[in-house]
């Protein structure tokens, strides 16, 4: 028993060193993981960073979704105590713990080169994207990029799109996708670096036809714009917009003036084949096809288009014309005293309401759909021909029945007068 109690107190006394040395460690340990780890908090705290990380994720540096700082300061916290748990396990001799650490911790310390390398091609990619962003803004500030496009494009200072702001940002975060790749090979994740290659592979090889096809529309756009802006002054000049206004085509058209619709059409004319164009330049088939044929189909019909806005426009300023010398006419030979004479008013009617205007109107309109039946066989709408030409002989019957109601109305009347003119004499 005596013996027993001795190699106890034996193997007691030999462990209390290491013991005593492994609290030793993880006191002393831990005082060392918390000065460093608050150190780094401080030197973080005088920085900007988190705010910034902030920014970039859409976040208000108000209310930061976390505190960078405080994340980093317990990650290094941690990384140190990793290791003073190592050498604590170590100190009190338990092998079994200390192994797997210790496997842990040879992964991290062969991957931390790897991870340094992904850092500084990180920083890089940050620093050439930020240089480049401010190179763009900064020159299309100076050329007033912004002003410009927002006076092309007739956008008002309201709803002006900051160009150089887009573009710049655009060209940040390409220059982050082409370090992509070679950041993830740094890290050796290959499970995920074979099919962002690829991707962006796609997307390097598509951007030639994407600069391409933007080349030809802006450009397009531009000369479709200075074409309208010469075609609407010149018709104004020549005196379009005033005799549209004689012809009485202004009060159809609404605020647009002639000149100004002409120049507009000749603009979406234009514009027509420049988008196809830059549909085609994308080699997208299964997009650019159907568009393209829509497309074409529409310019194939601008030559009947015209001719049956032609045939409108003409006919309408005819039969403005000869409405208006009906209704003279009319006017002048009494016959806005046809409804007092078939007894309908006592007194004659005027404004919109007289006889005549209505007569006038209603050549206007007859000669407007004769004009629309044949605009519309122009336009192979042979449907719609025929449904305006059974409208045109529908009205045709009203009108000749109220033509024929007219007249026994006036023999009524005149019958109705004579006899009581020969009751009079009688009497």
């Amino acid at each position: 028993m005596e013996n027993t109690f001795q190699d106890i107190t034996q193997m007691i006394g030999a462990y209390v060193p290491n013991l005593l040395g492994a609290i030793a460690i993880l006191v002393i340990g831990w005082i060392v993981a918390s000065v460093i780890s608050r150190i780094v908090k401080t030197l973080l705290k005088k920085t900007n960073l988190d705010n910034k990380l902030a920014e970039k994720i859409g976040a208000s540096p108000d209310k930061k979704p976390f505190q960078l700082e405080q994340s980093v300061s317990r990650i290094i916290f941690w990384f140190i105590m990793l290791f003073v748990l190592v050498a604590f396990f170590q100190a009190l001799q338990l092998t079994i713990i200390t192994e797997p650490l210790n496997n842990l911790l040879d992964q991290v310390l062969s991957y931390l080169p790897q991870l340094f390398g992904a850092g500084i091609l990180f920083l890089i990619a940050w620093v050439l994207a930020t240089i480049l962003r401010k190179l763009i803004v900064t020159g299309l500030t100076s050329l007033k990029a912004d002003d410009r496009f927002a006076e092309k494009t007739g956008v008002d200072d309201s709803k002006k799109i900051p160009i150089s702001k887009s573009l710049g940002d655009i060209a940040y975060w390409l220059v982050f996708l082409v370090f992509l790749p070679g950041i993830l090979s740094a890290l050796n994740l290959g499970g995920i670096l074979e099919p962002i290659q690829g991707m962006l592979d796609k997307i390097f090889a598509f951007l030639p036809n994407i600069f391409t096809a933007a080349v030809i529309i802006i450009v397009g756009w531009f000369v479709a714009k200075i074409v309208r802006q010469i075609v609407t002054s010149l018709l104004s000049a020549v005196g379009l917009d005033k005799l549209a206004e004689k012809a009485g085509v202004t009060k159809t058209i609404g605020k647009q003036s002639l000149s100004g619709l002409v120049g507009l059409i000749l603009y979406i004319i234009i514009l027509i084949p420049i988008i196809v164009a830059g549909l085609n330049a994308l080699q997208l088939d299964a997009i650019t096809t159907p568009a393209s044929n829509m497309l074409n189909q529409f310019l194939e019909a601008i030559p009947n288009i015209f001719a049956a806005a032609v045939i409108l426009g003409i006919s309408f300023v005819i039969a403005k014309i000869l409405s208006g010398f009906v209704e003279n006419l009319l006017s002048g030979i009494g016959f806005n005293n046809l409804f007092v004479k078939l007894g309908l008013q006592k007194i004659p009617s005027d404004g919109n309401k007289s006889p005549s205007k209505i007569v006038g109107f209603i050549v206007l309109l007859t000669m407007m759909l004769f004009a629309f039946i044949e605009a519309f066989n122009t336009l192979g709408f042979e449907t719609l021909s025929d449904l305006v030409s059974q409208f045109t002989v529908l009205g045709g019957h009203i009108l000749f029945g109220l033509v024929i109601f007219g007249i026994g109305l006036y023999f009524g009347n005149m019958a109705n007068d004579t006899v009581k003119a020969s009751n009079l004499s009688n009497a």
